[in-house]
């Protein structure tokens, strides 16, 4: 699969990652703090996926090497451009996030776009989320408590997985396909793959 070079496909990965980064404000704005008071850190896990469209929303669409991780990156400093209340830390969730869903995708040779490697793409930014969420951020203190419950830690881990695969990989890849077979994005990657396996 070819780099990442054409204006067209540069036009389309800075509007899905815009895309993206007025939508990781919002619901960082909006849907985190309901999130949190509902469920606490476990709540904040379940929508944690959303996170993740940043990266895989543009790779699923352009299919091309890098579109995740500049996605995801680009996506993360629009966020911080909208006043996010993750500040400056977007400068590393963004990029780590990137990275493991462009993993995702390379294992698959940037051929393979089916549920399975979509499912991987929004699992995978767990790995890099959640140290950084439970070692670093302001946002998780008690994380850091020698006595803090294992059990807790792997029923966040596993509301983060749930949230990363639910929503960050299979709701991106049923979206888009859906505005693929009502006729959009044509022209695009996606919607030629669509055309030639059908």
């Amino acid at each position: 699969m070819a780099s990442i070079g054409t204006v067209r496909v540069i036009t389309g990965l800075a509007a899905f990652s815009v895309v993206s980064g007025v939508i990781f404000a919002a619901w960082s704005h909006l849907v985190a703090p309901l999130a949190f008071l509902a469920g606490g850190h476990i709540g904040i896990g379940l929508i944690y996926g959303m996170w993740y469209i940043g990266g895989t929303l543009p790779a699923y669409v352009l299919r091309r090497r890098g579109a995740a991780f500049i996605g995801e990156t680009v996506a993360a400093i629009v966020e911080l451009l909208l006043v996010s209340p993750y500040s400056i830390l977007l400068y590393y969730y963004g990029p780590a996030q990137g990275i493991m869903s462009e993993l995702a995708f390379a294992l698959g040779r940037y051929r393979r776009w089916g549920w399975g490697t979509m499912a991987l793409a929004g699992a995978l930014p767990v790995i890099a989320s959640y140290p950084f969420d439970c070692l670093v951020s302001p946002f998780y203190p008690a994380c850091r408590d020698p006595g803090y419950p294992p059990e807790l830690h792997l029923a966040i881990i596993a509301s983060m997985l749930i949230s990363g695969v639910v929503l960050g990989g299979l709701l991106v890849k049923a979206v888009v396909d859906r505005v693929v077979e009502a006729g959009g994005l044509r022209g695009w990657p996606v919607a030629q793959a669509k055309e030639v396996q059908g």
